[in-house]
């Protein structure tokens, strides 16, 4: 085992355990002793603290359960008010690293007033003025302006997958999606685009597309491949498969996928943590899953595969070795 997945395996241990403290303490029948526990286990090492942030970060996202009683248990009582405020400010430090720092950025607030937006978990089909049809997976959001002598869909979170129609005003039109300081034109098309962050990745299936940077790079991704790209690169071309559309159809399909990689697709349709233990992410997996209903996924990746499906919460659920 190498260092880095041997050093992964380990910060998923650390995790899960901190997890199960977190259900632990909020059993009905958590007492002194088992606060008591909880406490040795969280000071005996930075790696437990750390992990213990993040539980919490995750539990204030989503406002599953209340986080006081384990705050306050944290310290003696001499020490417990100023423990809490510290904890306090580095478990919205965590949370805001994946949410609320995102929040306070212009990305994420012009996506929180996006025209169209779609809900975790939630996929839908929009027919444009121009004849156009639009997919948008799941937790997007764009915005549609067709004045000013374009089409135009500003991606500002998430995946769409466009099909370009004919458009009925001479002259036409360019058909056009903003992201990233830059625009993709479609030449006659039917195009797939994934934003993760500060990068993305167009598939075209049919057609043609023109990539343009603001910091002058450009190309046209031909059908059947694949550009990943940021604010100022392009990578090379890949080879795109048409099943990678699948979405549309509320289907995971795959041939050969990790299966990190895969949890980490679910994990997009799901509110709260949805992991996978570094000791079985390499295993591969081929199949064709109902996007609509993950606890029917979760089920079968236990009958094909060694691994079982921890819950440790409702909103904390791991993927670990049999």
């Amino acid at each position: 085992m190498s260092s880095t997945t041997s050093g992964a395996t380990e910060e998923h241990a650390v995790l899960r355990q901190a997890a199960e403290w977190f259900a632990a303490l909020h059993a009905d029948d958590a007492g002194a002793a088992e606060r008591d526990q909880w406490r040795r286990w969280v000071e005996a090492a930075p790696e437990h603290r750390l992990a213990w942030q993040k539980i919490e970060a995750v539990n204030q996202q989503f406002g599953m359960l209340p986080a006081e009683p384990t705050l306050a248990a944290l310290k003696t009582p001499y020490t417990r008010r100023s423990a809490a405020k510290k904890i306090l400010l580095l478990a919205s430090t965590v949370a805001l690293g994946t949410a609320v720092a995102r929040r306070d950025s212009r990305e994420y607030m012009t996506a929180l007033a996006a025209g169209e937006r779609t809900a975790v978990g939630e996929m839908r089909r929009l027919a444009l003025a121009d004849g156009s049809d639009l997919w948008m997976n799941t937790d997007s959001a764009v915005d549609i302006d067709f004045a000013g002598g374009l089409r135009r869909v500003a991606l500002h979170r998430g995946e769409i997958l466009l099909n370009s129609g004919r458009d009925p005003v001479r002259p036409a039109r360019p058909l056009v999606v903003d992201l990233l300081g830059g625009r993709l034109t479609a030449l006659g098309t039917r195009f797939g685009v994934f934003r993760s962050g500060a990068t993305a990745r167009l598939a075209v299936f049919d057609g043609s597309v023109r990539i343009e940077l603001d910091s002058g790079h450009s190309t046209i991704a031909a059908a059947g491949t694949q550009r990943h790209f940021g604010a100022d690169w392009i990578g090379a071309a890949e080879a795109a498969d048409e099943q990678q559309s699948a979405w549309t159809r509320k289907r995971l399909s795959v041939d050969r996928m990790r299966l990190g990689d895969f949890v980490a697709t679910l994990a997009r349709y799901r509110r709260g943590h949805l992991g996978c233990n570094p000791a079985v992410a390499d295993l591969l997996l081929t199949g064709s899953y109902p996007l609509d209903d993950l606890d029917r996924i979760l089920a079968a990746l236990e009958k094909s595969l060694p691994v079982r499906v921890q819950r440790v919460m409702p909103w904390w659920v791991t993927v670990e070795p049999a």
